[in-house]
């Protein structure tokens, strides 16, 4: 999973880390922010998809939700056209996207992440957590917890699972860790807090993706400190918390959804070769939200078979 990491933030250093910074750098630093994602997955006509939005905490979710309530009651597959007030509002200056599209090929990483390759990185990172904590100075039930899902999933992996569900959290929480890191680089914020769509990765091991995802942000912002300083250790800020969204009461979160949910539908039914959409609805969120706009990163990933080849998509706005 680092060989995904270190590929991804090699080319976005190079080629979206100033424009992250511009974009961001005006915000107040110290703030509360979402981490908002939904996927595209196991569907044939499409792209395997994954965006994320990062929302500063600028109202009250309420007040949030229902105005994406107001201007687009419905996720993009069921709505005929895009809505432009959605449009807008992942246009403003308080939203930044990341939207990564796994070019086609290798069923799926099988050749690169074997079941083998995944134990030895769980194993890995059940090593950083058990460092995590025992450098807590104070008591925290947190790691051993993490340590069981591990465990789990170790052993379902062991067992022979669903490679191809474990493969998706790995890539997710690879993906998240390096926003959850350019976030942390540029805004310093106090809170990141993730909500991503009720789906069979959420449910893996009781959260597992999350609890891989943030270790891996940890060990990212470890090696950002000084060489002196350098530890696998606690990180207070930011306080990382998981939103598990529900289909109704106080975590009922759909509408706060449907910001990702529209980048990723555009951005799997993009003919990569000459970047066009499958559906004018579709071509109206990605010529609005992909190409030419400032705030937003769209980039492809494959592996090669030697390893991992990272592409920034950039056209001029349509």
């Amino acid at each position: 999973m680092l060989d995904i990491i270190i590929a991804l933030q090699k080319v976005l250093d190079q080629s979206a880390k100033r424009s992250i910074s511009d974009w961001l750098s005006p915000l107040p630093k110290g703030a509360a922010w979402h981490l908002i994602s939904d996927y595209v997955f196991d569907d044939h006509n499409r792209h395997d998809t994954a965006s994320f939005v990062l929302l500063l905490n600028h109202d009250k979710l309420e007040t949030i939700c229902n105005y994406i309530d107001n201007q687009a009651p419905a996720d993009i597959k069921k709505s005929r056209s895009a809505s432009e007030g959605m449009i807008r509002y992942l246009q403003s200056p308080v939203v930044f996207s990341f939207t990564f599209v796994l070019d086609d090929g290798d069923k799926f990483l099988s050749t690169y992440a074997p079941f083998s390759a995944m134990i030895d990185g769980l194993e890995d990172i059940t090593e950083i957590v058990e460092l995590l904590d025992k450098n807590s100075v104070a008591e925290n039930t947190y790691f051993l917890q993490v340590k069981k899902r591990l465990s789990s999933f170790i052993s379902e992996l062991k067992r022979k699972g669903n490679a191809k569900l474990a493969r998706q959290v790995f890539l997710v929480a690879a993906y998240a860790a390096v926003v959850l890191d350019y976030l942390d680089m540029v805004t310093e914020p106090s809170i990141a807090s993730w909500v991503s769509d009720r789906d069979a990765i959420l449910k893996r091991h009781d959260g597992i993706v999350w609890d891989v995802a943030s270790i891996m942000f940890y060990l990212l912002k470890s090696n950002r400190m000084p060489s002196d300083r350098y530890i696998v250790n606690i990180i207070d800020k930011p306080k990382l918390i998981h939103i598990v969204p529900e289909e109704s009461g106080p975590n009922y979160l759909d509408p706060l959804i449907r910001m990702p949910d529209y980048l990723a539908a555009a951005a799997s039914g993009i003919n990569l070769h000459n970047l066009e959409f499958s559906h004018p609805k579709l071509e109206t969120i990605g010529s609005a939200c992909f190409f030419g706009a400032p705030n937003s990163v769209f980039c492809t990933l494959s592996w090669t078979g030697q390893g991992f080849f990272v592409r920034r998509l950039i056209k001029k706005k349509l």
